[in-house]
C-alpha cells in the first residue's frame, strides 16, 4: 500500500468517526480484519480522543492497514448500544414482559431510529398489547427502512395479517 493511500486511509476512518462521534449516534468501535475482530469493541469517545496519539494512529493503525498485504482489508464498524436495548427486548418479549419488551425497544428507538429490526419488534410487541394502530405504524416503519430486505419483507407480511390477510399467528421476536 502506498503512503499516500494510507493516509487517505487513515483520513477516511478519523472522518467517519468524528461525524458518528458529533452526531451521538454510535457508541463503539469494532476494528475488524477479514470479517473478525481484531480487538475488544473500543468506546467511540476514547478512539476519538487517541486520535492525536501518534502511537495509537500513526502505530497501531497505520500497521495495521500496511500488514494487510497492501490492499485495505480491515473495517471499522460502528457499535451502537441500540442493539443491546433490541436484545434484551426480545427476551423480554419471549418470556412474555411485553411492557418491558416495549420499553426496551423504545429505547433502542431513542439510540437509532432507523432501525428496522427495533421497529419490527416493536409492532410485533404492540400488537400483542392489541395496539393495532401503533403496530401497524411501527411495521411500516420496519418496511420504510428495509424495503428489500428479510426485515422489510417480514414487515410486509405482519402488515398483510394486520390488514385481515393471514393472521400474525407464529411471529417471534426477530
Amino acid at each position: 500500500m502506498q503512503p499516500g493511500a494510507i493516509d487517505e486511509a487513515l483520513r477516511k476512518v478519523t472522518e467517519t468517526l468524528r461525524h458518528w462521534a458529533n452526531t451521538g449516534r454510535y457508541t463503539k468501535v469494532r476494528f475488524k480484519f477479514r470479517g473478525k475482530p481484531l480487538l475488544p469493541d473500543l468506546p467511540l469517545a476514547a478512539v476519538m480522543a487517541a486520535e492525536g496519539l501518534t502511537f495509537y494512529w500513526t502505530g497501531i493503525l497505520r500497521a495495521l492497514l500496511v500488514n494487510v498485504a497492501g490492499r485495505s482489508v480491515l473495517d471499522v464498524e460502528l457499535v451502537n448500544d441500540s442493539e443491546q436495548h433490541l436484545q434484551k427486548g426480545k427476551e423480554e418479549l419471549l418470556s412474555g414482559e411485553v411492557d418491558r419488551a416495549l420499553s426496551e425497544f423504545r429505547i433502542a428507538l431513542a439510540k437509532q431510529h432507523d432501525n428496522p429490526r427495533a421497529h419490527l419488534n416493536l409492532g410485533i410487541a404492540l400488537k400483542l398489547k392489541g395496539d393495532r394502530a401503533g403496530a401497524r405504524a411501527a411495521l411500516e416503519q420496519a418496511r420504510g427502512f428495509d424495503p428489500d430486505g428479510p426485515v422489510g419483507k417480514e414487515a410486509e407480511r405482519l402488515l398483510q395479517g394486520l390488514n385481515g390477510g393471514p393472521e400474525m399467528g407464529g411471529a417471534g421476536p426477530a
